[in-house]
């Protein structure tokens, strides 16, 4: 299973076609995750007259809640980020803290998480 951040969703959502290709070639091998926290994003951005498109874009995916295990991850990642003086969004942490107590790669566009170094990040 992997894990696609935010930015990419979003880009599904736009119907780019990077983005359409990227979920249809990882939908035939594996599952997609999201997590809460994007789902949160998206579902903040997203206009009423189109909940009913990202509704039942989310049940092709299985969605990650922030439960403790993350909670932990993310604040190792907040930790090693503020010794380094390499701070970033929050809700970033908390996407990466879900990510890893998953053990899953994260794929994102979003290149505020080359800050993370973590070899199971793929940035687009």
């Amino acid at each position: 299973m992997v894990v696609f951040d935010t930015s990419v969703i979003i880009d599904v959502l736009r119907q780019r076609k990077s983005a359409l290709d990227l979920l249809a070639s990882y939908s035939k091998k594996e599952t997609i995750a999201i997590t809460a926290i994007s789902k949160y994003e998206i579902l903040r951005g997203t206009k009423e007259r189109n909940l009913n498109l990202v509704s039942q874009l989310f049940t092709q995916f299985v969605i990650y809640d922030f439960d403790d295990s993350s909670i932990e991850e993310a604040v190792k990642a907040y930790k090693k980020l503020k010794d380094k003086g390499k701070m970033t969004n929050e809700l970033d942490l908390l996407i990466e803290g879900i990510a890893t107590a998953n053990n899953e790669t994260l794929i994102t566009k979003d290149r505020d998480f080359l800050n993370f170094e973590n070899p199971r990040i793929i940035i687009l």
